[in-house]
């Protein structure tokens, strides 16, 4: 956690964290911007009605899973990687089973217990919003010199281990 009192930080550093703060939240509000989830949408067909929702549920199934190497997992999980309550995660879920993009069934060592996974189509869906964003990114650092993008991306990686090492 970051306290002043309990360290002496470098001269400067609160000017970078603040503006690595900055940077996070205009990150974070871009990815939740209506126009990018029309971007997304637009790649899929100009009739798509295409929810950034979905795909954010379609990866957090994902992330479960890669997380303990299972192919299922359960709708608490899903509500606790996306940072929703239960109930709107068991929403979004039945939305999603109804597009046909997550599987619902039972777990296979507790019949009583629903578990989810990624369908064909929502797997497909997943690859083409995964794709988009891939083009947005290299669209976004084609100016960039080789050392540059490896140095962002080895530095990000190390910055989002960091923050996730010390999240609840």
């Amino acid at each position: 956690m970051y306290m002043r009192q309990s360290r002496k930080w470098p001269q400067n550093f609160d000017a970078a964290v603040e503006s690595i703060r900055h940077s996070v939240v205009s990150l974070r509000r871009l990815f939740q911007r209506k126009e990018l989830a029309e971007l997304w949408a637009s790649a899929f067909g100009k009739h798509s009605a295409l929810d950034y929702t979905l795909l954010r549920l379609l990866d957090a199934v994902r992330v479960s899973q890669a997380q303990d190497g299972r192919e299922e997992t359960t709708v608490g999980e899903i509500a606790r990687l996306l940072g929703v309550d239960p109930s709107r995660a068991s929403r979004l879920v039945a939305s999603a089973v109804a597009d046909g993009l997550l599987e619902r069934r039972a777990a296979r060592n507790d019949g009583r217990k629903s578990v989810l996974k990624i369908s064909a189509s929502g797997a497909r869906l997943q690859a083409r919003g995964s794709e988009v964003t891939r083009a947005r990114i290299a669209l976004a650092l084609e100016d960039w010199t080789e050392h540059d993008r490896l140095q962002l991306a080895e530095l990000l990686g190390r910055f989002v281990q960091h923050m996730l090492r010390d999240a609840p």
